[in-house]
């Protein structure tokens, strides 16, 4: 136990840590920071979140027919609310804007003219619409009118969706799990849009950090003992030849600990938008993303993303520790690393957060990924690597020291 601690003291030096602690920050400033800055990017995803809210705290995860019919109700208290708020505009009320239809017409018939005009703005009629889309619930009232034109033809999108795949070729499992999704307890879900294109991009920027902090955590460590020639003075006693297995289990606890803090730290300013309001939902619904595979709620599908990323991370860890036992210097290491950390994490990392669960193509125009392929490739990864861990521990006990 005394020896375990000695290496993980040796993994976590006070540099490494400022180093990674530093890199980390202009990480996130660089890139996932814009995913909660702009969780829900643009007034109309705003304004669905809003309405999605509200339903689900009304409604439960689901919107069910007797539901929507009361959504009437609401657009027309909306519709009056817009008459009060535009009056209080100078603006609108010196072009004759007093309710909802006229400027609803007003706004269709500036942007016709602008259209055959070339598309030429007129920045009086921009400043004009700006003014009423800011100071009134025009976006609501729009995303609301949009949602309910959605439930409404939704039997008839999902049955041409499923007659494409079909007419397509497509696989009979794809098929049978589209049927799936347009019974009315999926297809109606209150997961916003929103929610699930921010939680696929944040995910994805914490992947490839959780592996990047990993190799640059754990790179260092066999090679600094390589370096300064400590492998003769532990190989002196019994207990010393085996100090490369303590080595990769301390490497192997490091980078539970890594992940585990890495997870912790993105996860404070993701929940702080509240994304946890629909926990209870299903991932498909009346806003499309894509079609997932299994009947997950939007909470477990976190917990399932948290598992993912943690799998990875551990199979960097292992691949990390084989490429530094055959390293003999910071350069070598360094070479192994980038490729490691551009293959497992800018490469592999973003891949297996793009949407993982749902149906997908390998890439681009290429076949389809079958179900639960991101599981198999994360645990295989971290099979591969445990193995390596052991095979390399197992081969240096039997070797002669030189």
């Amino acid at each position: 136990m005394r020896l375990l601690a000695w290496e993980l003291r040796k993994i976590w030096r006070p540099g490494i840590l400022a180093a990674i602690l530093l890199l980390g920050a202009v990480y996130y400033w660089m890139f996932p920071e814009f995913y909660i800055e702009y969780f829900c990017n643009g007034p109309a995803s705003q304004a669905q979140f809003q309405l999605a809210s509200e339903w689900v705290a009304e409604y439960g995860p689901t919107l069910e027919p007797e539901e929507r019919a009361e959504l009437d109700g609401q657009l027309a208290e909306e519709i009056q609310a817009f008459a009060q708020q535009i009056a209080g505009i100078p603006e609108a009320a010196a072009a004759g804007l007093t309710d909802y239809e006229t400027f609803d017409q007003f706004r269709e018939d500036y942007l016709n003219n602008a259209r055959d005009g070339g598309d030429q703005a007129d920045m009086d009629m921009e400043y004009l619409l700006s003014r009423v889309y800011g100071g009134t619930n025009w976006y609501v009232i729009r995303e609301l009118e949009q949602t309910m034109d959605t439930y409404d033809t939704q039997d008839e999108h999902l049955a041409l969706v499923i007659s494409n795949r079909e007419e397509q070729g497509d696989p009979e499992a794809m098929i049978l799990r589209e049927k799936q999704l347009a019974e009315p307890e999926r297809a109606h879900g209150l997961l916003p849009f929103s929610v699930k294109e921010s939680t696929r991009e944040y995910g994805r920027d914490l992947a490839v950090w959780c592996v990047l902090s990993i190799v640059l955590l754990l790179c260092p460590t066999l090679v600094r003992d390589r370096l300064r020639r400590t492998r003769a003075m532990q190989w002196t006693s019994r207990r010393g030849r085996s100090v490369l297995t303590t080595q990769m289990a301390a490497a192997l606890c490091s980078a539970l600990v890594l992940t585990a803090v890495n997870l912790v730290a993105y996860a404070i300013p993701f929940l702080a938008q509240e994304p946890l309001r629909f926990r209870d939902c299903g991932l498909g619904g009346i806003w499309e993303w894509s079609s997932p595979w299994f009947d997950w709620t939007y909470g477990t599908y976190l917990v399932v993303l948290a598992g993912l990323i943690l799998a990875l991370s551990l199979a960097a860890a292992g691949l990390t520790m084989f490429l530094s036992q055959y390293s003999g210097s910071y350069i070598a290491m360094l070479l192994k690393a980038l490729p490691l950390f551009a293959a497992v994490g800018a490469a592999l990392g973003s891949w297996l957060l793009d949407q993982p669960f749902c149906f997908r193509r390998l890439w681009e125009g290429g076949p389809w990924v079958p179900r639960g392929t991101e599981a198999a490739v994360a645990a295989g990864l971290l099979a591969v690597s445990i193995v390596l861990c052991v095979l390399t521990c197992r081969r240096q006990r039997k070797r002669e020291l030189l």
